[in-house]
This record gives C-alpha cells, structure tokens and sequence, in this order.
C-alpha cells in the first residue's frame, strides 16, 4: 500500500517507520533536518527496552513529487489540519483513505473539507513517544489504536486496521469512533492544560489534591456536554480512567505542557475549547473550561 504520514513528528515517525516494514511509506514535513536525516540514515527508532531499529521510509518536503497515495495518515497538531489538507492535496485522489490520530476534537471537520466523508476514518492510539532529534525517536510506550469510519461501513477502516496491525501496530475497528474521540478528549482535557499551567509532570493529576479536583472539574463538564449531544457516560468512570492514565504516565510531559515550555502555540482550541464550542451548541454551561481556556491563552502571549 502507498501510505503518506503527513505530519511527520514523533508519533506520525513512529507510524512511519513501522509502516515501512510492508509499505510504500513516505514521511512528509516541514523539518528539513529531519526530512534530510531519514533520507540519508534511515529513520532510528529507539524502543524502551533499549533495542534501537532502523527503518527506510522515504521522506520529503513537497508532497506533489509524491502523488495520490492509497492512505494518508494525519499527525500534525490539531490547529493545523486544515492548512496542512490544504498544502497537501496533491496526495488526496478520489479513493485516498485519510486517517486522523490527533488529538482534539473536530479534526473530522477540517479534513472533509478536502475530503469525501465516506474516505475518512477516525482513531486514537495509545503509543506514546518523543523526538531525540533529526531521524531519532524514542518509542515511549506501546498500546493499542482504535479507528472508525465517520459514516458508513467498516470495511475501509478493517482494511486499515489489518496495514497497521501486520506492521506491530496493533487496532481494531469500532462501529462508534466518536466515542472513542470523546474518550480520548476527556483525558487531554483533564491533564493537559492544567500540567502546562502548573508546569509539572502529568503526576500532578492524581497525588496534588488541587490539580485532581480542577481536573474532575474540567472533565464533569466535559462529560455532561458530550451526554448531552446523546452520549452515554459515567463522569465518575470517565474521571477515574483520567487519574489512571496521568499516574500510568506520570512522569511524561504533556504536549501541551511542551508547547508552553517552547513558546509554541498550544492546542487548547481544539481541546478544552472544543469543549467550550459543543456545549454552546448543546446549551451547556461550562465555566472552568471557559478559565482554564483563557488562562493558556494569556499564558501564549507570554
């Protein structure tokens, strides 16, 4: 299969590079240091277990000397989305399969912008890893990812699962993605802004008394605009889940909290104010939401 990551960070190399293993893989970036070093060295792979892996896809700046692809997977920042469909349109053909998994919600939007609803196919992962450097990642954590078609059959979305999961990528195909969005939403809503404020660990969220109840705050209302869409979530379940996560990855950084301590432009739109813009629709009141939104965004103006 001819696949194209665009957004080639950590997570979209990681992918990548499994990827290339059993496909026609190309990486497509901004990073230019980045770009060069998978091109001339390969693409590393550092594993927890300290196994370090070499893989081969290509890589590029441009994406139309590249062509329509058979499935475009997206990892640039939520805030991106639409510019980077729009830069890169030259890989979407008229059967191109598109998979989202971002973080944020309301990345299903910017992409059938550019895309037929019945090509894309949302997901989350579980992996977890960072950048060491230009070609070099680290593979933090390995999970299991989870993907649905927006509407329609299954039958893209298993076939995708299958690429992936013949490539030690692991998936499943759920006939409801847009819980899994939400599910994956409340713990970027529970744990990031508040780490990025306090800048600390993602610990915080389960054994600092203060940043635990901020945080249920923040998901119970999270909780009850999604159930008001139609949903059907416990918010004691959902917040338990978020303590669970935050004290399974508590020494880990947030990316939001990475964004901060960069100067980089956060994605908190498409987070808590993803938040903030469903419940205005759903009639909703959401008040922490609304402070913890305008605290990031005092904090980028820094």
């Amino acid at each position: 299969m001819k696949i194209a990551i665009i957004g080639a960070g950590a997570m979209g190399s990681l992918f990548g590079g499994y990827l290339s293993q059993k496909n026609d893989v190309y990486l497509v970036d901004i990073w230019e240091a980045h770009v060069n070093a998978v091109n001339e060295q390969g693409l590393k792979i550092e594993e927890k277990n300290g196994a370090l892996r070499v893989f081969h896809p290509k890589a590029t700046t441009d994406a139309s000397t590249v062509g329509a692809i058979d499935l475009a997977i997206v990892f640039v920042k939520s805030i991106q989305t639409a510019e980077a469909m729009e830069k890169n349109h030259s890989l979407i053909g008229p059967d191109t399969i598109v998979l989202s998994l971002q973080n944020g919600y309301g990345n299903d939007a910017d992409i059938c912008r550019f895309v037929d609803k019945k090509n894309v196919i949302l997901g989350t992962t579980a992996h977890g890893c960072t950048m060491k450097g230009p070609g070099h990642v680290y593979h933090a954590g390995v999970g299991l990812n989870h993907i649905g078609p927006i509407i329609g059959e299954c039958a893209a979305a298993a076939n995708v699962a299958d690429v992936l999961t013949a490539c030690d990528l692991k998936t499943d195909v759920s006939s409801d993605v847009m819980r899994l969005v939400w599910s994956k939403l409340f713990v970027n809503v529970g744990i990031n802004a508040i780490t990025a404020l306090l800048k600390m660990p993602n610990i915080c969220i389960a054994e600092n008394h203060y940043a635990n109840a901020l945080s249920k705050e923040l998901v119970y209302e999270a909780v009850k605009t999604a159930n008001a869409g139609g949903a059907n979530f416990d918010p004691s379940q959902v917040f338990a889940n978020v303590v669970d996560i935050a004290r399974a990855t508590g020494a880990n950084q947030s990316s939001m909290l990475q964004d901060v301590l960069k100067n980089r432009k956060t994605e908190i739109g498409k987070i808590n104010g993803a938040v903030i813009k469903e419940a205005e629709t759903q009639h909703v009141d959401v008040p922490v939401n609304s402070t913890i939104v305008k605290l990031i965004q005092a904090l980028e103006l820094q």
